[in-house]
């Protein structure tokens, strides 16, 4: 027979563990501040209260009473995680993200339920876990002071048939490839969602000629990363800018970064691949390096 303090302890958890005050928690039951702290100590909701709490907390019934889940055999791994995200407060949710990515690559690794699943926090070194199959490549940096998680699917035939627009790529590695564009980048980047900048005012702010501001600005609205509009003046229009954060260009620049430390240090490194990126692994061609032949065929 359950102890009534299970059902109290994991109500006070559960709220705490969701950064609720018993007010918000009671604006959720749509009942006293008071009701849910004599909940927490001894007495119980109403029983057409509790599917309602057991909601508002993201929780099963069975949990909040301290039952033991049950088979979670055929049960879906995709929506235990969502149910697991959704019942964070968004600060604490990469740190889930985080621990997910990092079980995935330990799970590729031979001895899956003998790899760590728990995140170091401190690296002596910048380091990264690798994953590279023949069906995904996947990147992703350790260290506290900056995480990220790069996944790609290879498909059957390979990446490069969607590298198509090979013009528009150069053109856009080449805008990236100069230390102003990117200054300008960080720094319009680095504000806020709706703010708007002048190609003057960036031109003071940054010491960089008007010109140069202008040609990176109609560079980035041709790739659509800024957004323009006219505001009027005494004279004539103003056009003013507004970036868009796409995190494709954070992306971009925080890979290319990578690449200048060098990967060096990877934990977990799960390297399993006959195909490359671009090779169409569909047509049974590994191009396999032939193993040498045995001595009774070695003829001098």
């Amino acid at each position: 027979m359950l102890q009534k303090q299970d059902f109290h302890s994991i109500l006070q958890q559960r709220r705490k563990a969701l950064r609720l005050t018993q007010e918000q928690l009671a604006q959720r039951m749509n009942v006293s501040p008071q009701a849910v702290s004599k909940w927490e100590k001894s007495s119980y909701p109403d029983a057409e209260q509790l599917p309602r709490l057991a909601a508002a907390l993201n929780i099963s019934l069975d949990a909040l009473f301290g039952l033991p889940a049950p088979d979670a055999e055929g049960s879906d791994p995709v929506q235990a995680v969502s149910r697991a995200l959704h019942s964070l407060p968004p600060q604490a949710r990469p740190e889930l993200v985080e621990r997910l990515w990092y079980a995935v690559f330990c799970a590729y690794l031979p001895a899956a339920e003998a790899a760590p699943q728990k995140l170091n926090r401190q690296f002596e070194r910048e380091t990264y876990a690798l994953l590279h199959t023949d069906y995904e490549i996947a990147l992703a940096r350790l260290n506290p002071d900056q995480r990220f998680c790069f996944y790609i699917e290879k498909p059957a035939h390979g990446m490069a048939a969607y590298l198509q627009d090979t013009e528009r790529i150069c053109r856009m590695l080449k805008t990236l490839a100069d230390e102003d564009a990117i200054r300008i980048v960080r720094y319009i980047a680095g504000c806020s969602r709706n703010k708007l900048f002048f190609v003057d005012k960036l031109a003071a702010k940054l010491s960089i000629p008007v010109e140069k501001v202008q040609t990176v600005m109609n560079r980035l609205d041709r790739f659509g990363l800024v957004w323009r509009m006219a505001a009027d003046s005494e004279s004539e229009p103003i056009i003013m800018y507004g970036y868009t954060h796409h995190p494709a260009v954070a992306g971009i620049l925080v890979l290319a970064q990578s690449i200048c430390n060098y990967l060096q240090f990877c934990d977990p490194k799960a390297d399993y691949y006959v195909y490359g990126t671009m090779q169409d692994r569909t047509q049974g061609n590994a191009d396999k390096v032939p193993e040498v032949s045995n001595w009774d065929t070695d003829i001098f």
